[in-house]
């Protein structure tokens, strides 16, 4: 199932958000380097990219990937449209190849996020701070004015349970924990980045990403979102193995899109933005309001119990930074599962 233009369900997505934010003329004309894209962020990015080129904006996007043969495959209009090159590369190598191409801006989103990808701490982290430096280092050879790193909202660890978390919350994740390599990997590669920033005069911009929702979400890994629609489709009831008491909150994959142009364009050099909703609900609510939009009816069972020794999981952003630079979350979390529902309607 394609999360691009050839699909009638994600187009709309995208001219929808367009018209929010026009970033055509912010991107009007540059060249950049994409890494990441691939995975659910950089499908986005590029059906976005797609649209504003067939509008006119004329950018140029260099690809990164460690198998692009594999990609292209599933989406042949990626091949050869005129406004992208793919190159074969795993970013944990120094990129030391690409000499004759100059490039404007830099969206570094190369991160495996599924669980499976973590299950060897020491490899995540050795891949996420690589990766790190060796676009830093191909930035400067290449006269990139500005670089974006995308983090998570896992840095800040455990949040208050409530009270949506900003970007200059002191909280962070717990250091001493193996189970934190992989925020704490983006929280160092954020401090490496502000670094080459100051030494260099590099505009780095960090956007903090929480919870997703939408098109591409995969319906098979440790995504409730995803799993929920897979369920309401498919099978005779939902169950949840949790209490359904965890807090979380979705920004679906056209608004993300936008959001990481726009901050790549117009974000504050060395600064920090959370990315997401600030509209939390519990798991639990979200099980049945996936019912309700999807399979009126159908029961929801809840298999967990509550641990009262055990704090609430509570992940939601606060977004009043990036309302300032006109974001939002414009698609409601009851109009993303329709579009997941009917984009898999739409490829059985």
């Amino acid at each position: 199932m394609k999360v691009s233009l050839g699909s009638s369900v994600v187009a709309a997505d995208i001219q929808r958000i367009v018209c929010h934010l026009q970033p055509r003329d912010l991107l009007a004309g540059q060249r950049i380097l994409l890494t990441g894209c691939t995975g659910f962020f950089g499908k986005w990015i590029l059906a976005t990219i797609a649209h504003l080129n067939l509008g006119g904006a004329c950018i140029d996007v260099t690809a990164i990937s460690r198998s692009p043969r594999a990609f292209l495959s599933e989406y042949p209009e990626y091949s050869d449209p005129g406004w992208i090159t793919w190159l074969q590369h795993d970013v944990q190598s120094p990129l030391d190849f690409i000499q004759a191409r100059h490039f404007d801006l830099v969206l570094h989103a190369a991160t495996d996020t599924l669980a499976g990808a973590q299950a060897d701490p020491l490899r995540i982290f050795d891949t996420i701070l690589n990766g790190a430096r060796h676009v830093l280092d191909l930035a400067l050879r290449t006269g990139v004015r500005r670089v974006l790193f995308t983090g998570t909202g896992a840095q800040y660890g455990p949040l208050e349970f409530g009270r949506p978390v900003s970007e200059d919350n002191p909280s962070s994740c717990a250091s001493h924990l193996v189970s934190s390599a992989y925020a704490e990997a983006k929280r160092a590669q954020e401090t490496l980045a502000v670094i080459y920033g100051q030494r260099y005069g590099l505009d780095v911009i960090l956007a903090r990403c929480f919870a997703f929702s939408g098109p591409g979400i995969a319906l098979d890994a440790h995504f409730a979102i995803g799993n929920f629609v897979r369920d309401a489709l498919w099978k005779d009831e939902l169950l949840l193995q949790s209490s359904g008491r965890a807090v979380r909150s979705y920004l679906h994959g056209a608004d993300l899109a936008g959001w990481l142009l726009t901050l790549l364009a117009r974000g504050a050099a060395a600064n920090a933005y959370n990315v997401g909703s600030d509209k939390g609900l519990t798991i639990a609510e979200l099980a049945y309001k996936v019912v309700d939009r999807i399979a009126p009816g159908k029961s929801v069972r809840i298999l967990g119990v509550d641990d009262a020794a055990q704090a609430r999981s509570y992940y939601v952003p606060d977004i009043e930074k990036a309302r300032a630079l006109g974001l939002d979350d414009w698609t409601s979390l009851d109009q993303s599962i329709d579009c997941m529902a009917r984009w898999i309607r739409e490829n059985p």
